[in-house]
């Protein structure tokens, strides 16, 4: 994309030192001030055509002999732009060599995005300014410029939806809402998992109703519930054990020692039950299970 540059001379607005000076006097006079200012300006963007969805690049640049305080410029710019709008603006000043042969250079630069299709045109612009340390005001004016902003692109308009697509749809939420509704209703309650000792103590109960009152019987099988709450609960294995070896077991887990003592006496006498005859009276096996309920019913 070609560049469009364009350059204006300096104008100085000066007051006639004299009512009567002639018109030539003046211009003569106009030339050496502009020949003695050494400032001039610069204008141009970066493309003459644009999309309407892209952005134009707008720089003016003024450049003058001397440091960077020989100009003060108090008015900002006031540029006027037709089918364009700013988007984004910086400006920068910079100089380069050294005295006597100081140049400096001071940029505005205007990010510009269109606003309708068509030709945009950016108006002159005029910056005022004044010479330090006498303050002498001067303009500079730019020249037009214009781009050419093509149409808009064309939005692509959504496909209409079939009412076989609406049919679909609600035919998958009835399936899935009839897919829920069945799954609550023959959702089956979560187990709840029992401590050992509340397993223990109906197993218990199961093994007073199993035996009826026989306690040879009542003590085989609590040998067994006693050696599984073991392992369960103080992950400990029992099966077989002599009675030194169910003591030392029992002596590892976290119960105190009374405790510790009536486990082990219970699990040692229903061992040796197990394997000889056991001559009982009446309620001799309900008042066991009672107080080896009773004692679970406290153990932590």
């Amino acid at each position: 994309m070609r560049s469009l540059k364009a350059k204006t001379e300096l104008r100085v607005a000066t007051e006639p030192m004299w009512f009567c000076l002639s018109l030539v006097a003046a211009c003569l006079l106009m030339a050496t001030s502009t020949f003695a200012e050494g400032i001039s300006v610069t204008q141009s963007i970066d493309r003459s055509e644009v999309a309407y969805e892209g952005e134009v690049a707008f720089e003016i640049e003024l450049q003058w002999d001397g440091s960077q305080a020989a100009y003060r410029f108090d008015k900002p710019l006031d540029p006027y732009f037709s089918k364009l709008k700013i988007e984004r603006f910086s400006s920068s000043i910079s100089s380069t060599g050294t005295d006597p042969n100081l140049i400096t250079t001071k940029k505005f630069r205007y990010t510009l995005v269109p606003t309708g299709s068509g030709v945009g045109r950016i108006d002159p612009v005029t910056i005022s300014y004044a010479t330090w340390p006498d303050s002498i005001p001067g303009e500079l004016v730019t020249e037009a410029l214009t781009v050419n902003i093509s149409n808009p692109v064309p939005k692509e308009l959504p496909t209409p939806i079939g009412w076989w697509v609406y049919l679909v749809g609600v035919i998958v939420l009835v399936s899935i809402g009839g897919f829920v509704v069945y799954r609550i209703r023959n959702k089956q309650p979560a187990e709840t998992v029992k401590p050992p000792t509340e397993t223990f103590l109906d197993q218990l109960t199961d093994l007073r109703k199993v035996s009826g009152g026989d306690l040879k019987k009542f003590q085989s099988g609590l040998y067994d519930l006693l050696a599984t709450f073991l392992s369960e609960r103080c992950n400990i294995d029992l099966a077989g054990g002599t009675d030194r070896e169910i003591t030392e077991a029992l002596s590892r887990t976290d119960m105190g020692k009374a405790q510790k003592e009536k486990v082990a006496g219970w699990l040692v006498k229903a061992q040796a039950d197990k394997f000889r005859p056991v001559v009982s009276a009446p309620g001799d096996t309900a008042r066991l299970e009672s107080e080896i309920r009773e004692f679970f019913k406290k153990l932590k």
